[in-house]
């Protein structure tokens, strides 16, 4: 099990915290998008559907479950492949954003490949919590491909207080 760094941003809202390269990715997907909203007509009513294949084609989007406990959330998301100094993860009040990204290798093919459909991987997810959270309490670990985050909500504190 790995320690995946936690970035911390604790203003509603501060600037997302994305890469220049996710910015890029995100733009990518708005012009794709467009461009499948053209080939079908320009008509309107499946814009999310456009938006949402033009999102599949250009990075993953990971797998995830979110479970709550009176205390936390609990996020599994799962990203085979990855190793925790390829993933960053921020944590603000109102969700977390998890992006990472894995150049391909050939390791162990003697010869010349002739086809490769592996390519570059890239992963972005934001998840919008229920209810806020405390950023100073939300940590990331990584096991054979599953990235699990835990966030203790904001106002745990004041009920334990008040009880």
């Amino acid at each position: 099990m790995s320690n995946v760094m936690v970035q911390r941003i604790k203003e509603r809202n501060a600037v997302r915290p994305l890469l220049p390269e996710t910015i890029d990715l995100l733009e990518g997907v708005r012009r794709r998008a467009y461009e499948l909203f053209q080939r079908r007509g320009g008509i309107p009513g499946s814009e999310i559907t456009d938006w949402l294949q033009a999102e599949n084609e250009i990075f993953q989007v990971p797998r995830m479950d979110l479970a709550e406990t009176d205390r936390e959330y609990q996020l599994n998301l799962a990203v085979p492949g990855y190793e925790a100094k390829d993933l960053r993860v921020a944590a603000l009040p109102d969700s977390v954003i998890v992006e990472g990204e894995v150049p391909h290798q050939h390791r162990g093919i003697k010869g010349n490949v002739r086809i490769c459909e592996f390519g570059e991987r890239k992963v972005y997810r934001q998840i919008r919590l229920p209810e806020p959270v405390d950023v100073d309490h939300v940590s990331a670990t990584l096991d054979k491909g599953l990235l699990e985050i835990r966030a203790t909500k904001a106002n745990h504190g004041a009920r334990a207080t008040a009880a």
